[in-house]
């Protein structure tokens, strides 16, 4: 390697003090916060000081000065509060800052001599920004996910600066004094209360997530659309809007021909006004201090490089907050900024063809269709590391969202702020029309894309090196051609990459396994199996009870997190609420293969068990009935012949008889290298019974008991037949039922059946190889 090279390679970032200065803070935060790569990025940082004499003088200055200023700030800040939420008291005082709107009443932020807590309260009153209340509340519990993937609480918290979070029981306000954020409340409830007069509330609460950073009264159908189509930053406020209004701004100024220093000086005041009205979220701000700085180079009349005023903006907010570098929205929203900025006007579309550039066709097609595609594909490539290393997803289908909704997105925002901008009545109306009619037209494309089965698809997971290595990847291809470090540097990575794929398909090969998850998913059943293959069923999806789908909530996130991006089919024990509450949204939102049902339940009319039916058929997804004697296998080749060395038999029902419902529970033996497992659903003791009068083999590994543990189910005949191990029940945390049963606990501690509990321990994830198997539990 020629130090030419690497040095050439690292222009574009010596030539951008501040881009440089923001990534050797970078270096230095990552290798004092993950040990396991202190060392890599610390080495980095290391080459990175030794060429900086290379640099120039005022891109030197900058990074020493952005070190110095962040040992200034360690050393002014006091010290970090000490994240102990379980000593949280139930009574105590504290001064709101900012009250939040949420679907169902508020969300207080508090600042108390704990620390900053969030508390929700459902019914007024509500406190206001700048009151300081004495309070009662019931703080929630703070604990690991107890579903792979699901909600980390105390990550939420510690990412958020937050002690805790609860609700609000009852509060009295001792004293109020005004702070900006009152004014800023106001200003957001008083352009909702505009709206309103001239939109339905759907609509306005689009029109208020797009303009004041509050989505409370978006639907949550609509969100989930917009996610699923891989567009969701359309209704966060972000670079997009910032760009949008700070344009619309500076053209109105510049209209009322005020001259243009006092224009620019004027927008520049008004965009850092709105960017607490906005929510003050990282995006905003990065977006306004780049607009900042544009413009104050417009005013003393000196060009502005856009990486570079990126770099000031992330070295601004990271000196504030330097906890912000590992906000995924930061993350996202300037990987964003910075790729677009530097490869969006680098379209391999581009030509030199004169007869195409001067033709009409052509240049509609490229400024109104190929340059969106470039963007999106460059937005995608640059965001693609942090999105798969916090949401293991990606949208191959964000490209049409980005073509044909976001234009229409955008000019309902602008209808919305032409309304605002000219407040007569008359006209105010029609351009209220407008927005809502471009809304309307983008939440039917919405709705759309988003039920195409590849919206939206699992990714990874993937080590943290693989995805530095993927950005870096990124980085490397814009000198590819150019410079000759870059192209070593792009060919080892790809060889990384082959040689990674090639030992993880061996290893399964070498090596193979399966695998089966018993979800805590509360008072339900929700179990998860991957076949050495790497086939994935679901047996069962459901829960008793719960505002939110449980698919939404704990399965997708579970199955993105173990890597899974089809299922090979869900399996419906039987048409109980408990069974198969999140299969309807499951099959609309993740791609599925096949339902497998009992032929008794096809005559159920229960209105949630036909929607699931109706669900499939929209779908195109085959409905299948399972009876006694089928069977899944998955052979190996062994010599010359094909042996099955996995198996997953169905041992109940009998087909020939509709009986009651639990009783005729679809019941499955799953067998294979390392051991055995048998499903129960809620099968009861008659249909154990109808089992032991068979001379089906019941002898099995691991046991998942029948019906929670209820003790309308786990007889001891049936106990003895099936010996096993080990017994799981599936079943909420302080339920009515007081699932497992006492009878039952105490019949499986009579017989030395050990008991897991997935109240207790979370998900019991289990893993078959060739040593036997192993459990282990999320908590």
């Amino acid at each position: 390697m020629h130090w030419e090279d690497l040095k050439n390679f690292l222009k574009p970032l010596s030539e951008r003090p501040a881009l440089a200065g923001f990534f050797a803070g970078v270096l230095y935060l990552s290798s004092a916060a993950f040990p396991l790569y202190g060392a890599v990025c610390t080495a980095i940082l290391i080459v990175f000081l030794a060429i900086l004499p290379t640099f120039p003088r005022r891109t030197t200055l900058c990074i020493l000065l952005a070190f110095s200023l962040r040992l200034l700030l360690m050393l002014w800040n006091s010290p970090e509060y000490k994240f102990e939420p379980e000593k949280l008291p139930r009574e105590s005082s504290g001064f709101v800052e900012s009250v939040l709107d949420r679907p169902e009443g508020v969300a207080a932020i508090l600042q108390s001599k704990f620390g900053k807590l969030r508390l929700s309260k459902k019914e007024p009153p509500f406190p206001a920004p700048g009151d300081s209340i004495l309070f009662t509340a019931k703080w929630y519990p703070v604990e690991p996910p107890t579903v792979p993937g699901g909600f980390d609480s105390p990550k939420w918290l510690q990412s958020q600066n937050l002690a805790g979070f609860g609700k609000l029981e009852k509060f009295q306000v001792l004293r109020h004094r005004f702070i900006p954020e009152e004014a800023f409340s106001k200003i957001r409830h008083a352009l909702k209360n505009y709206f309103a007069q001239f939109l339905p509330p759907a609509e306005t609460g689009l029109l208020i997530g797009l303009l004041a950073g509050d989505r409370s009264s978006i639907p949550d159908s609509l969100q989930s659309g917009f996610r699923r189509a891989g567009i969701v930053h359309v209704l966060a406020i972000s670079g997009f809007h910032v760009v949008l209004l700070s344009g619309m701004v500076l053209l109105f100024l510049k209209a009322t021909r005020m001259p243009h220093k006092f224009a620019r000086s004027a927008a520049i005041l008004l965009m850092l006004l709105y960017a607490p009205i906005a929510g003050g979220s990282p995006a905003v701000y990065r977006a306004v201090f780049m607009f900042t700085v544009v413009q104050l180079g417009q005013l003393f009349q000196r060009k502005a490089d856009g990486l570079n005023s990126l770099g000031i903006a992330l070295l601004i907010l990271t000196a504030i907050d330097p906890q912000i570098l590992w906000n995924v929205g930061f993350q996202l929203s300037a990987s964003a900024t910075g790729g677009i900025i530097a490869y969006g006007k680098r379209s391999p579309w581009e030509t030199e063809n004169e007869a195409f550039k001067k033709n009409p066709l052509w240049k509609f097609l490229e400024s109104n269709v190929l340059s969106a595609i470039w963007i999106t594909l460059v937005a995608t490539a640059s965001t693609a590391p942090f999105l798969i290393w916090s949401f293991h997803s990606l949208s191959p289908i964000s490209i049409l969202g980005n073509i044909f909704v976001v234009p229409l997105v955008s000019l309902g925002m602008q209808a919305g702020i032409f309304a605002l901008l000219l407040p007569i009545p008359m006209i105010a109306n029609f351009f209220c029309a407008a927005a809502g009619f471009l809304f309307r037209l983008s939440a039917y494309l919405v709705s759309r894309i988003s039920t195409v089965s590849i919206a939206s698809v699992t990714v990874g997971p993937f080590p943290a090196w693989i995805l530095i290595l993927g950005g870096v990847l990124v980085l490397s291809l814009g000198a590819f051609k150019s410079n000759r470090f870059a192209r070593k540097q792009v060919l080892v990575i790809l060889l990384a990459f082959g040689v990674y794929a090639l030992g993880s398909e061996l290893g399964g090969k070498l090596k193979p396994s399966w695998k089966v998850s018993v979800l805590d998913i509360g008072q339900g059943d929700c179990i998860f199996v991957q076949s050495p293959r790497g086939d994935a069923y679901l047996v069962d999806v459901g829960v008793n009870s719960g505002r939110r789908n449980v698919a939404n909530d704990k399965i997708i996130p579970f199955l993105q997190e173990s890597g899974v991006w089809k299922l090979k089919g869900i399996i419906v024990t039987h048409p109980d609420l408990d069974h198969f509450s999140g299969a309807s949204v499951l099959m609309k939102e993740f791609p599925v293969e096949n339902l497998w049902v009992q032929e008794c339940s096809r005559i159920t009319e229960k209105p949630e068990w036909q929607e699931v039916l109706q669900t499939a058929s929209e779908k195109n997804i085959p409905i299948q009935d399972l009876r006694r004697g089928m069977l899944f296998t998955e052979t190996t080749r062994q010599g010359l012949h094909h042996v099955n060395t996995w198996k997953m038999r169905v041992l109940h029902p009998d087909p020939f008889h509709c009986g009651e419902t639990n009783s005729e529970s679809t019941t499955i033996r799953i067998s294979g290298v390392g051991g055995s497992i048998l499903l129960t659903g809620d099968l009861t003791k008659e249909g154990e019974r109808e089992i032991l009068a068979t001379d089906i083999p019941l002898k099995t590994d691991i046991l998942k008991l029948g019906h929670h543990g209820s003790k309308t189910s786990s007889s001891r005949e049936f106990l003895k037949a099936v010996s096993p191990d080990i017994a799981i029940a599936s079943n909420g945390r302080h339920n009515k039922f007081h699932h497992p049963h006492k009878q039952v606990v105490e019949r499986l501690d009579s017989l030395k059946i050990p008991l897991l509990n997935t109240s207790q321990k979370g998900t019991v994830q289990v893993e078959f190889d060739e040593s036997g198997y192993r459990i282990t539990t999320a908590l």
